[in-house]
Order: C-alpha cells, then sequence, then structure tokens
C-alpha cells in the first residue's frame, strides 16, 4: 500500500475513533431518570458533560466527512471517475448515509440531555424528560462505521495505470533490397603524413678538358 493511502486510512480512522470515544462517552455519562428529581412538580437535572461530549463527538464525525470528501474527490459515488468501481461507489454511498444519520443522532441526544422540564403522564404522575438509552452509543457506532465504509471505498479503487516511459529505437530509413555487403561506402584514401618529398634529378655538368 503506497503511503498515500496508509496517511489516508491513519487519518480517517483517528477522527472516526474520537468521533466514536466521545459518543461512547456521552452514552456513559448522560442524565438517566434516576438520577432526576422530581420536587414541587419541576424537576432537578444534575450537572452532566453529555451535552459536550455530544457535540463534539457530531464536530469530529463532520470533520472526518469533509476529509473524505476532499481526499477522495466528493466520495466518487456522483462522478465518473475512471478510477471508480461499483463497490467503491456504493461504499461511499454508505458512508455518507451514516455520517448524516450519526450527526442527527449525537445532536438530538445532546440537546435531549440538556432539555429540562417534565410532563403528568396517564397516570398522574409528574415525568421528567430524559434521553432514552441507546441514542449517544448508536450515534458513536455510525460515525465509527462511517470511517470504516470510507476507507474501504478508498482502498477499493482502481490503481491508475503506471506509464513507463523507455529509449525510442531509432530506426534509419534504409531502401529496400540493399546488401550492406555489397553496398559499402567507399571513401578516399587518407593522406600520409609527413607527406613523402618530391625526387628530383641530380644535376648534369659538362665535362671538363685538361
Amino acid at each position: 500500500m503506497e503511503s498515500k493511502a496508509v496517511g489516508f486510512c491513519a487519518v480517517v480512522a483517528v477522527l472516526g475513533i474520537i468521533s466514536a470515544a466521545a459518543g461512547f462517552a456521552g452514552e456513559a455519562t448522560k442524565v438517566k431518570a434516576n438520577e432526576v428529581l422530581a420536587v414541587g412538580g419541576s424537576c432537578v437535572y444534575p450537572s452532566s458533560p453529555a451535552l459536550a461530549l455530544g457535540i463534539i463527538a457530531a464536530v469530529f464525525a463532520i470533520i472526518n466527512r469533509i476529509y473524505i470528501s476532499v481526499t477522495f474527490g466528493g466520495g466518487g459515488c456522483c462522478r465518473n471517475d475512471p478510477n471508480s468501481t461499483p463497490i467503491s461507489k456504493l461504499l461511499a454511498v454508505l458512508s455518507w448515509v451514516a455520517t448524516v444519520i450519526a450527526v442527527c443522532l449525537l445532536l438530538a441526544a445532546a440537546g435531549l440531555n440538556n432539555k429540562e422540564g417534565g410532563q403528568v403522564d396517564s397516570y398522574g404522575y409528574y415525568t421528567c424528560y430524559v434521553v432514552k438509552p441507546g441514542i449517544f452509543a448508536a450515534g458513536a457506532i455510525l460515525a465509527l462505521l462511517s470511517a470504516v465504509f470510507g476507507i474501504a471505498a478508498y482502498i477499493t479503487l482502481t490503481p491508475p495505470p503506471q506509464i513507463t516511459t523507455t529509449n525510442p529505437t531509432v530506426a534509419f530509413p534504409m531502401g529496400t533490397n540493399v546488401d550492406l555487403e555489397k553496398n559499402q561506402a567507399h571513401y578516399p584514401p587518407q593522406q600520409q603524413y609527413p607527406p613523402q618529398q618530391q625526387q628530383y634529378p641530380p644535376p648534369q655538368y659538362p665535362a671538363q678538358q685538361y
């Protein structure tokens, strides 16, 4: 796996784990029904960090979704990407759906956890508003699944073809029916250095008389 893919998977996994951890922490620290006191027709709620944890989980899920979309090119589900496959497009759509539902659940649970008040039920008892069990946990699981689907969609992309460049073979044009042995190039003889000295005949003198 290339370093780019490893970095993408690592970032998405970390963001997904942070979002899921905050969601599970919100589930553990949310206001429970046995912790609310009904006094004189009003509900007294204890302090709880579930509101902040739910918002943090939703924010990290949104950040993770943005990072996947930017790196993955818009999710690859609605584009004519030559590298996309039917499986990667399906996983990208599932990642989008999981993110949207997770953010909605986490924000709704955070808002309901901070809601104070109550109502009188059919039996005449005054009941207080509390978040139902499992909403924070469901949002956390979907945030984690969104990261898993995003990583799987990225991995299932078809890798681009690798283009290799080689030095082309240079071919010299040759005529047809040419015999290299019979048609050898003739070159003029090379001049020898130093040049040979020109020979002159010995001088002839008239015979002397004594």
